[in-house]
């Protein structure tokens, strides 16, 4: 309960710190329709993308894959902050998807998720590759080059289509603000 009161006063100091980023350039306001997917999490269990893994969450997304060794890890790292930032009870669904679902098997992503302490809260993600394109498409998500890919965070909600892009690897701090502007 306490966490909860919390909230709000994340949300009312984020607010200004979220008007200044997105003016600054470092996050993006867009518009995506997201498709109906279906994508299989760490527990091997199947997952629709419109469902009950994401219906009322505010979904704070990275795209990644278990083998990288360069910018994967970090991105991983500001996930993992987050979710330990983040109240247990709060409406927000952090979200990790492979981007090299030939080779990201569901015991992979468990296996990197229990290396950054993913809580209950954070899917690891993967599926075939033709849904997972679809997907990453979809979020306009271009990842030709894996190894040199540029690190890629989106906060929104399938709802209302808005999502929030990060333009840089972003802080726990400033996803966190983002996510306590959108929590209804």
């Amino acid at each position: 309960m306490i966490c909860f009161v919390m909230l709000p006063l994340l949300g009312a100091i984020a607010s200004a710190a979220l008007a200044s980023d997105v003016s600054r350039g470092a996050f993006a306001v867009e518009h995506l329709t997201v498709p109906r997917v279906t994508l299989i999490d760490q527990y091997a269990q199947e997952q629709l993308f419109h469902g009950p893994l994401t219906e009322g969450q505010v979904l704070v997304i990275n795209f990644n894959y278990t083998t990288c060794e360069l910018i994967c890890p970090i991105g991983n790292d500001v996930m993992a902050e987050l979710d330990g930032m983040l109240p247990a009870e709060a409406p927000v669904r952090l979200m990790s998807i492979t981007i090299d679902p030939g080779r990201d098997t569901p015991a992979q992503m468990r296996k990197a998720a229990d290396t950054f302490g993913a809580s209950e809260r954070w899917a690891w993600l993967t599926g075939s590759p033709g849904e997972v394109s679809r997907l990453l498409a979809a979020f306009d998500a271009d990842y030709a080059n894996i190894v040199l890919h540029e690190p890629v965070f989106l906060v929104g909600d399938l709802d209302t289509h808005q999502f929030y892009r990060s333009q840089s690897m972003p802080s726990p701090e400033e996803l966190a603000g983002l996510v306590g502007t959108l929590i209804r």
